[in-house]
């Protein structure tokens, strides 16, 4: 058992040295800071959430809120099991660059840099990313989960979207990322982890 594990720890995804992987039920899986093709580009900013769960879950008094003081309560929403939830700063799509909202925000901004925290309706944080200098964040590109179960918190979970949307950004918004990997290792990792639990 030690042999495996010692061969398994060899060939951890990216990022999940410290936290392992991630057992979020609702992931922060994708997000647009720097729109381009946008009206303005806080018409173009957005944050797409994923069901990384088999159950449905109603998002309604839940909240999102960054590291400047801004929040967004989450409005009624049914999210089926691998569903998505795209959140968007404008709802009309000749301004916001083409996508689709399942909710629109007020007062609040997807910054260049700074953090993103998703709490629940009883208000305990379900995932968070503090994103920086050394994420992937490039202007007119979304920035994307690698996979859902990899750890939220690490740049190397994360990588620029490579594929056109709407009016010409780059992005993925309310569809599977255009960056996933489901690699081996990842999927052996999780299996050897349940097992010594």
């Amino acid at each position: 058992m030690f042999l495996v594990l010692l061969i398994m720890s060899s060939q951890l995804p990216p990022g999940a040295e410290g936290g392992i992987l991630s057992s979020n039920s609702i992931v922060i899986n994708e997000f647009m800071a720097l729109p381009q093709s946008s009206c303005t580009e806080e018409d173009g900013e957005w944050i797409e959430l994923y069901n990384n769960t088999g159950d449905w879950v109603n998002l309604s008094g839940w909240m999102m809120y960054n590291s400047y003081g801004q929040e967004i309560i989450l409005s009624t929403y049914l999210l089926p099991p691998d569903g998505y939830f795209v959140m968007a700063a404008c709802g009309d799509e000749t301004l916001n660059g083409g996508l689709t909202a399942n909710q629109v925000f007020g007062n609040f901004r997807v910054h260049e840099s700074g953090s993103l925290t998703l709490c629940n309706s009883s208000r305990n944080i379900i995932d968070s990313i503090d994103y920086d200098g050394t994420w992937s964040i490039l202007p007119g590109a979304s920035c994307e989960r690698i996979n859902p179960g990899w750890v939220s918190n690490s740049s190397s979970s994360w990588d620029h979207c490579t594929v056109m949307f709407g009016m010409g950004d780059l992005g993925t918004p309310g569809s599977q990322n255009s960056v996933y990997q489901n690699s081996f290792a990842q999927n052996s990792w999780a299996f050897i982890k349940a097992f010594v639990q």
